[in-house]
């Protein structure tokens, strides 16, 4: 969301600096630019914080200079191309693939991107953070329900990762999270079929097994049969995957 407010408030300066056609550019000329630019007029003090936020941007442009020159020699601001450039720029995680470019829901991928930066609030976090004091599997009752448990060491979201991946014809066995996040960060790369879809499928299970457990501590689903969670799960991926015309002949195939 930084990101996001940091390209729209640089696609303002855009605006003001190329002089686009628009009543609010021409009245920010008139009254704060005047016979001076963009890039060389001092923030005035009586000007809203939006137009000083818009100003205070000329700083992030000298920072990313090539990618601003380029779309000024083509002409055109692109926010997806500048929204990119700045994720790529700032990354210092080695699974950030899993969440850009995922076309899984975004509740699933903020939920995956909680679990990958070990935030998500479990019991034990909550335990840690001093706001509940019982800290068992809200699955299974039969250990501390982490991060590491929760997603592969309970015996029933094991069951449910294994039906997940009998369906994408993917034979693996799930050990600790750790190392299954570097599974996962494996073959996820590239651009291939598999590998958008095998992307989906995480985020929308890790989301599916999330909202199981929630519906078994405040809910009404009582038992452990996962029939249901499995089956919501694969219609996500195919819902969302299918939105992709060039994943749709990959789903067609998994779902024969």
């Amino acid at each position: 969301m930084e990101y996001w407010n940091q390209v729209a408030m640089m696609r303002c300066l855009w605006n003001l600096s190329m002089k686009m056609d628009s009543l609010w550019v021409k009245w920010v000329h008139a009254y704060y630019v005047k016979n001076a630019t963009v890039w060389t007029t001092n923030v005035p003090a009586i000007a809203s914080w939006i137009l000083k936020d818009i100003l205070v941007r000329r700083e992030d442009v000298n920072q990313h200079l090539q990618i601003w020159n380029d779309m000024l020699s083509k002409g055109k601001f692109s926010m997806k191309k500048l929204y990119d450039h700045l994720l790529q720029a700032e990354d210092n995680v080695n699974w950030s693939h899993l969440i850009q470019h995922n076309v899984a829901r975004p509740r699933a991928i903020v939920c995956l991107w909680l679990v990958c930066h070990n935030r998500l609030a479990t019991k034990a976090r909550l335990k840690w953070l001093g706001l509940m004091q019982e800290d068992c599997c809200s699955l299974c009752n039969d250990h501390i329900e982490d991060i590491n448990h929760l997603f592969i060491n309970c015996r029933i979201t094991k069951h449910i990762w294994n039906e997940v991946l009998n369906w994408l014809e993917v034979n693996h066995k799930s050990t600790q999270w750790q190392e299954e996040l570097n599974w996962i960060i494996q073959h996820t790369k590239g651009k291939g079929l598999c590998a958008s879809i095998l992307k989906i499928a995480i985020a929308e299970t890790v989301y599916g097994i999330w909202m199981y457990r929630n519906e078994r501590i405040f809910g009404s689903y009582t038992n452990e049969d996962t029939t249901k969670v499995v089956h919501n799960i694969i219609d996500a991926i195919v819902y969302r995957g299918w939105l992709k015309d060039k994943y749709r002949r990959k789903i067609a195939l998994l779902m024969m």
